[in-house]
């Protein structure tokens, strides 16, 4: 099994929304991880199973205070708490402080998110979806995101949106690439109007960036379907545009993780 991690370059373009999305629709056993160092929002939004709200107290702030001793893939399981629906969450932390504070704590965090990747708490292996945010110019969580079998970054269809993009793509090659020479799978999802096409555009674009950068498709701007993650009802959420899009996004990404990663250009 493997890590998979959604970010965006710039603003609110959804990566928390499709990294939520792509929990609740993915087809094999799964861990959604809120490792979004300027402050988490999945326990704000994603009620708790059986109502209530999900324990901001729990999930990554106790792992990284613990992870200067070293962690275990225990460790990481024992903060999950299951959201609407049963997804299994470890919720984030609280301020970017927090994140800068525990700054030499992710590369345990890492290690242990892998191991439970890969099965090593004997509970079973697991794919591990990490919310990580906006990208910044030095991302405190850059470790986990190297240990990703693949990468999504969200971009919303419009002109900063893209170019913001299109500059953090240039900066990943090298930013991700690890100690083998290998990088991530590296793929963008384009959030907008799917209706006019701009989108596809727009993705062209960031495609030019390289061969390594991927195309993992299109997602609406559908803020009824994303309300499902705040608690609101919906009738028959399977048949809202977001939903529908994100089963074949969310085919493409789980195709992409369970490849191997590709040779940095």
């Amino acid at each position: 099994m493997a890590v998979v991690s959604f970010v965006s370059a710039k603003g609110s373009p959804g990566a928390t929304t499709t990294a939520m999305l792509s929990a609740a629709l993915w087809p094999a056993p799964v861990l959604l991880l809120d490792a979004d160092p300027a402050g988490g929002d999945v326990a704000a939004r994603w009620p708790a199973a059986g109502g209530g709200v999900l324990d901001a107290e729990r999930g990554l702030l106790p792992l990284l205070t613990s992870a200067r001793r070293g962690l275990s893939a225990e460790q990481v399981l024992a903060q999950v708490q299951p959201a609407s629906g049963g997804t299994p969450v470890v919720c984030g932390l609280g301020s970017p402080e927090q994140a800068q504070a525990a700054e030499r704590s992710w590369p345990s965090l890492a290690a242990a998110v892998l191991d439970v990747a890969r099965g090593a708490s004997g509970a079973g292996a697991t794919d591990v979806l990490v919310d990580g945010g906006r990208l910044g110019a030095h991302p405190v969580h850059l470790p986990l995101l190297r240990e990703s079998a693949a990468v999504v970054l969200v971009v919303r269809d419009d002109v900063a949106g893209v170019l913001h993009a299109r500059e953090r793509l240039r900066v990943l090659a090298g930013a991700l690439r690890r100690g083998d020479g290998l990088l991530p799978r590296v793929g963008v999802v384009v959030v907008g109007d799917l209706q006019r096409g701009d989108a596809d555009g727009s993705a062209r674009v960031l495609l030019e960036v390289g061969e390594w950068v991927e195309d993992f498709g299109r997602l609406p701007l559908d803020a009824a379907g994303a309300r499902v993650f705040d608690g609101a009802r919906t009738a028959r959420p399977e048949r809202t545009a977001l939903v529908r899009a994100g089963r074949t996004v969310v085919q493409v990404v789980a195709a992409a993780a369970a490849g191997r990663a590709r040779s940095a250009a």
